[in-house]
């Protein structure tokens, strides 16, 4: 068993694959203590197997679908400690997380690399998949977690989050603030939607204090500098 720190919580993990360990090791802590604990069944694997097959057409291997079996019992638990999973792309610039999310596919990965290119050191990625987000202290913040996408790219770091940015291709870049009712219809669907009730309703909760208190944007993009530009501007009006 080895017990990990993410998004602010020890959950400790027995795993049945040992490069399941080496998968979440940037995450490892030291503390014998554990806020959840997650011993993968076979049933569970399987499971995971199956969907990743179902989804990318080819077998996933195994150590892989226990990592995600791991991370589908911290989404449904995390629901219940003040925070949501995200998938999104997501980095952190002025010590605040700008968000990018959309359909896999839509280019939030190639966004945020034209972020890192035109602001050099000043961007650091927090995660490129899928990161947690937690309610601390009236702002909600979002976590690396070690399921960081098919590249590898982010870091065990934090930010408070400054501006989600949904994302869509477009022959012109053009960026609008987006209606919170609009912003949280296009949230649920880069989430895991829990099967209770309670845990609905305290997710959907969560979520209306987030289109409140964080900007949502729209931003029709190219694969441009501009682009950046263009949503940098609409957030920090520069």
């Amino acid at each position: 068993m080895h017990v990990y720190r993410i998004a602010e919580m020890n959950i400790a993990v027995q795993a049945q694959y040992e490069k399941t360990y080496e998968y979440m090791a940037d995450f490892l802590t030291d503390s014998e203590d554990y806020d959840l604990y997650i011993a993968p069944t076979e049933e569970m694997i399987r499971h995971e197997a199956e969907l990743g097959e179902e989804i990318h057409g080819t077998p996933q291997t195994p150590y892989i679908c226990e990592a995600v079996a791991v991370l589908r019992v911290i989404c449904d638990d995390i629901i219940h400690r003040g925070g949501f999973f995200l998938h999104c792309s997501c980095l952190r610039y002025r010590d605040e997380a700008i968000i990018f999310t959309a359909p896999s596919g839509t280019g939030k990965s190639t966004h945020a690399a034209l972020w890192r290119r035109h602001f050099g050191d000043q961007v650091m990625m927090i995660n490129d998949d899928k990161p947690l987000v937690r309610e601390k202290d009236g702002r909600f913040h979002i976590y690396g977690t070690p399921w960081n996408g098919k590249h590898g790219i982010g870091n065990n770091i934090s930010a408070p989050i400054r501006a989600v940015v949904f994302l869509h291709q477009a022959q012109e870049n053009t960026a609008e603030p987006l209606d919170p009712f609009r912003a949280l219809s296009l949230i649920l669907q880069q989430t895991v939607i829990p099967s209770g009730k309670d845990s609905l309703s305290t997710l959907l909760d969560m979520l209306g204090r987030m289109m409140e208190q964080v900007p949502m944007y729209s931003l029709g993009c190219t694969i441009s500098d501009e682009a950046v530009q263009t949503i940098h501007h609409a957030i920090y009006g520069e």
